[in-house]
């Protein structure tokens, strides 16, 4: 399959908030936060599967990319999320790969820190700029795991583009 019909979805994944990539013909063609609002249940693990399978679906995508945390920070609900999340994207047919921010950073080393991957995500996706305009001068950081998101998808499609 060539670049140009590759629909690749990205997830930096949380139980509580989650950002979302998705580059199609090589170009980004979307991003957004979720914030799933309550506490861990079987209905907020449903909510958060039909979320993302809907984005699976709607845009046909053939590659899931999921940015998990380190494994020092996998709780019971993040375990029971990731094998949900995994078993959906194998059942719509995708590809699906894992990365922790320490495997891209390993990838692309001009990532160091959270400013480094916003300043290496919008040199090449320069639509980005008002969100990272927004991050840098928020007391409350909210877009740094689409931020994210939209690293792995880069770096995915790059992994997998025909040399």
């Amino acid at each position: 399959m060539t670049l140009e019909m590759m629909k690749i979805l990205s997830i930096s994944l949380g139980t509580r908030d989650s950002g979302i990539a998705l580059l199609s013909h090589g170009q980004l063609v979307h991003w957004k936060m979720h914030t799933f609002h309550g506490t861990w249940s079987s209905d907020k693990l449903s909510d958060i599967l039909v979320r993302f399978d809907r984005y699976i679906t709607r845009y046909r995508v053939q590659h899931v990319v999921i940015k998990i945390p380190p494994a020092t920070h996998h709780t019971k609900a993040f375990l029971t999320l990731l094998k949900q999340l995994s078993e959906l994207v194998q059942y719509r047919g995708c590809m699906i790969a894992c990365h922790t921010k320490e495997d891209l950073k390993a990838l692309v080393p001009e990532v160091s820190n959270t400013i480094t991957l916003m300043e290496y995500v919008t040199r090449h996706y320069p639509i980005l700029l008002p969100e990272q305009a927004q991050e840098l001068v928020s007391r409350q950081p909210y877009h740094i795991k689409m931020f994210e998101a939209v690293l792995a998808a880069h770096v995915y499609k790059g992994q997998i583009a025909p040399k």
